[in-house]
């Protein structure tokens, strides 16, 4: 219960800052370099994303998995693979596909697993994204089966 406190907590600080910064009529529109962020699902984990160009990036994150206490890590390559906007001077999009790997720590032993992360991340014009994401895997290590995860989430851009 504690969990899903923070985690509403860190998402309404955020997206408070983000509104602050939205409301100064002096704050141009800014693609930056890092986003940064909370993405709720499975795993429910603090994400950061480092934008290479044109959609693309890579994107790691720490938090829990399967909404348990089941420590998660992941790190992927997301190729931005179609641009879109969302009506006249709207968000900017971009569908994404990638290729990663996530780690599941617990006390009894270490999972590993590829993962292809599939999604679509939407950027407004005060440096926010807002994305969502499948995340199909296959286990190599412990547990060798087939799986999806996913994440709806919001980030900051610097």
């Amino acid at each position: 219960m504690i969990r899903h406190r923070l985690a509403a907590l860190s998402l309404l600080l955020l997206t408070s800052f983000a509104a602050d910064r939205a409301a100064r009529a002096d704050t141009p529109y800014q693609t930056g370099v890092v986003s940064l962020g909370l993405g709720l699902g499975d795993p429910s984990a603090l994400d950061v994303k480092f934008w290479t160009g044109n959609g693309s990036g890579f994107n790691l994150g720490i938090g829990l998995e399967r909404f348990d206490d089941v420590l998660g890590v992941y790190g992927e390559y997301e190729l931005g693979l179609a641009a879109f906007r969302l009506g006249q001077g709207g968000a900017r999009g971009v569908f994404y596909l990638g290729v990663g790997g996530a780690v599941a720590l617990t006390d009894e032993h270490t999972s590993v697993a590829v993962v292809v992360p599939i999604g679509l991340d939407f950027r407004f014009r005060p440096p926010v994204d807002l994305f969502i994401e499948a995340r199909p895997g296959i286990g190599v290590l412990h547990r060798p089966a087939f799986g999806i995860g996913g994440q709806i989430g919001v980030r900051y851009r610097f």
